[in-house]
């Protein structure tokens, strides 16, 4: 692993034992682009090599080669419960096992905080200061999993049914869901759904986040990490926010969010180069 050493110490390495930019070996252009944000805001980060779950030019046979690999060499099982297809399950797999990783060694080294990023991300200009904000917001309030960067149900700040001043933008994620109406954001690229009823707000930057979505920018605790460890059972068979959002509406994860996000996933909805399979 690489690492940026800067002299002082942002905000987000005062409170995180380990900032992981996961990161696939030959996408190093945008490892380049992406590290060059952290640095201008002085934070310090450590590129985790992605594990390599890319199969559909191989086909099936390939795929499902890779699958039995990973299982082998990682002490995983990728049960694939909703049949997805392998050119889909494998690469999701794949960053399943990477947080799976992570999460052992946060536990062995008993690292009380750590947040993951992917390599696509966007950093607000605000980062730094809002998130101060919520972390002292925050205080002693227990969570499993925080999210600086989330779509899904994990806050309504920006986001709202009608066009107004604020929400100028008819949300991208809107364009791909079975809902009757249109709805619109304040940020072009929020992948958030409205979610008044389920996210509330905690205080001025951090609400509830019910059902998140996404895995660009976001937290463990070491009680988090922990429970994650224990509920997937080393299973990785399933997208991971799919995973954890199963775990978070039914109560055994605690997740927050900051509402609204202050880290972005670029391109929004539109991903066309994205390396796991994804239909919304």
């Amino acid at each position: 692993m690489s690492r940026r050493v800067t002299k002082k110490r942002s905000n987000l390495n005062k409170f995180f034992d380990k900032i992981f930019v996961i990161s696939l070996f030959d996408k190093f252009e945008r490892w380049e682009k992406v590290s060059k944000q952290f640095k201008s805001k002085k934070i310090d980060i450590e590129r985790f090599i992605a594990i390599d779950g890319r199969c559909s030019k191989e086909g099936e046979v390939g795929c499902l080669q890779k699958l039995k690999t990973f299982e082998m060499i990682y002490n995983v099982t990728i049960s694939n419960k909703k049949n997805y297809p392998l050119k889909e399950i494998v690469p999701a797999a794949s960053l399943t096992i990477g947080t799976i990783l992570i999460l052992r060694e946060m536990v062995k080294r008993k690292w009380s905080h750590i947040l993951i990023c992917e390599d696509d991300v966007i950093l607000s200009r605000s980062l730094e200061k809002k998130f101060a904000e919520g972390i002292k917001e925050i205080g002693d309030r227990k969570w499993d999993l925080l999210y600086l960067g989330s779509g899904n149900q994990t806050g309504n700040n920006g986001i709202s049914f009608n066009k107004n001043s604020r929400n100028k933008n008819l949300s991208d994620i809107a364009k791909f869901l079975p809902i009757d109406k249109d709805f619109f954001v304040e940020y072009k690229d929020d992948l958030r759904v409205p979610c008044e009823e389920l996210c509330k707000p905690i205080s001025e930057h951090i609400s509830i986040a019910y059902n998140p979505g996404g895995t660009w920018a976001y937290a463990y605790s070491l009680r988090g990490a922990k429970k994650l460890l224990r509920l997937l059972d080393n299973d990785a068979g399933n997208h991971i926010d799919k995973l954890i959002g199963e775990q978070t509406m039914d109560g055994k994860l605690k997740a927050l969010a900051f509402d609204p996000p202050i880290v972005w996933h670029e391109g929004g909805a539109i991903r066309p180069d994205s390396d796991i399979p994804w239909e919304w």
